[in-house]
């Protein structure tokens, strides 16, 4: 059963670039993606599902600007969703020996006064360098000092204040920390982060529509509108008084300038999760979480959110800039990803997370299994009786999370939250396999089961 359940998914991957998902699913979709977007006032919106074995939906709503609706080609400014692909290119050059992410970045970052060499770059990473904020006085700098200025990585450093704790000793999100990592890739490299990027994550997978922001011979862009510019009313950003769009970008650089379509980010986030960017020992250093409040833990450049969609455990990452917001996830149960980005920056990015992207991942619930944590996380599960006719009984039910019954052809009979019993008085004669995952979405277990009545 494993053995099929491996060829199916190497097998799904290879044809979903290219597939379309099912006509009838595709409108339920867009439905879904028009109905929440005119609830919450979104001006306008690029959405992605992908779901393994079936292939990826794209869909639009709104305006880019006056006349003017947003279209799948439009590549959006995705943020800090950009932190998860630098910690990814980071892992890559670990694994290609030109670097340690236990490695001092007092090794390439000196003559910073509130900067401590002793960081590490894997606490850069995940947000425990304690390194203060550069980005709210380098943002008033370029918007009220000097806006035609064009910033440097290194610039933007000297704008950082005294740290806030002790390296290592707590959490604290920090965009300094992936500015840190931006001069480190350029150092090791020998090329600026953006060629970095494409030669070492982007072109090799065929990421073809993202890109830095101002890269040449990239997508069209779409409107962008702001209210933090106004803090009253919301104008596009390319209408007022001084374009300060370029200077604003050069300031998120690799804490938050990449931009990307839809489609070409679910492929991103399958990719990492599955294996096919990192190897899974690189992927399993990137689920090293720290805790950050209830139910919510980060990696390195990555989320967890324990039960936050639907009930399920999430990988996510989203981003938030002048003009832009956005959120992605996977679901860890059944590997189906979705990205939504939106031209505005008057949404909150709890808004999309908690509403948006669980309207269109109900559509992806009754699929069948196909967890992102394998093959050597499979464990048996005992059950009994087995043959059982009436009810299921679960040993250390308490470890786990999710639980479906699902037939030799794939569907799904039965899915619920862990429970020491489940009725299966219903269920027609046959034989069925029962799937679970623990808590920390880390561990997958089976059992084959024959139901006689």
């Amino acid at each position: 059963m494993i053995k099929k359940l491996l060829l199916l998914l190497t097998f799904s991957y290879g044809v979903l670039v290219h597939a379309q998902i099912n006509p009838q699913m595709a409108q339920s979709l867009q439905k879904s993606l028009d109905s929440v977007c005119t609830l919450y006032n979104i001006k306008g919106a690029t959405a992605a599902v992908l779901v393994p074995g079936q292939g990826i939906w794209e869909g639009t709503h709104g305006i880019s600007k006056p006349n003017e609706p947003v279209n799948k080609s439009m590549a959006f400014g995705m943020g800090s969703n950009t932190k998860t692909y630098i910690a990814a290119l980071l892992l890559k050059l670990q694994q290609a020996g030109k670097l340690s992410l236990n490695d001092t970045i007092g090794k390439w970052i000196q003559g910073y006064p509130n900067i401590p060499g002793s960081v590490t770059i894997k606490q850069c990473l995940n947000h425990t360098t304690g390194i203060a904020e550069y980005l709210s006085a380098a943002v008033n700098d370029s918007l009220l000092q000097n806006p035609p200025k064009i910033w440097t990585l290194q610039e933007m450093l000297t704008t950082v204040k005294e740290p806030n704790f002790t390296p290592g000793t707590s959490w604290s999100y920090s965009n300094t920390g992936y500015i840190i990592a931006g001069i480190i890739i350029e150092a090791v490299t020998g090329k600026t982060y953006q060629q970095a990027m494409h030669e070492w994550i982007l072109d090799s997978a065929g990421y073809n529509h993202t890109f830095f922001y101002g890269e040449p011979n990239s997508a069209p862009l779409p409107g962008q509108w702001t209210m933090n510019l106004t803090g009253t009313s919301m104008v596009e950003m390319n209408s007022y008084t001084v374009n300060i769009i370029p200077q604003l970008f050069s300031l998120a650089s690799t804490a938050g300038g990449l931009m990307c379509t839809a489609s070409d980010n679910v492929r991103f986030w399958f990719d990492l999760v599955k294996g096919n960017l990192l190897d899974r020992t690189l992927f399993k250093e990137m689920l090293e979480f720290v805790p950050v409040s209830s139910g919510t833990s980060y990696g390195l450049g990555i989320f967890r959110y324990n039960r936050r969609t639907n009930g399920r455990t999430v990988y996510s990452h989203g981003g938030t800039f002048l003009g832009f917001i956005n959120e992605n996830v996977i679901d860890t149960f059944s590997g189906a990803v979705i990205s939504v980005l939106t031209n505005q920056d008057s949404i909150s990015n709890s808004r999309i997370l908690s509403s948006v992207i669980p309207a269109l991942h109900r559509h992806t619930l009754g699929l069948q299994y196909l967890g992102v944590n394998q093959p050597n996380t499979y464990h048996t599960l005992k059950v009994f009786p087995n043959p059982a006719n009436d009810l299921l009984s679960i040993s250390e039910y308490q470890n786990l999370n999710e639980i479906k019954l699902v037939d030799l052809t794939g569907k799904v009979h039965l899915h619920t939250f862990a429970q020491p019993q489940i009725n299966i008085k219903e269920l027609p004669d046959g034989i069925y396999m029962l799937w679970a995952s623990d808590k920390d979405g880390e561990n997958y277990y089976y059992q084959r089961i024959l139901i006689q009545h």
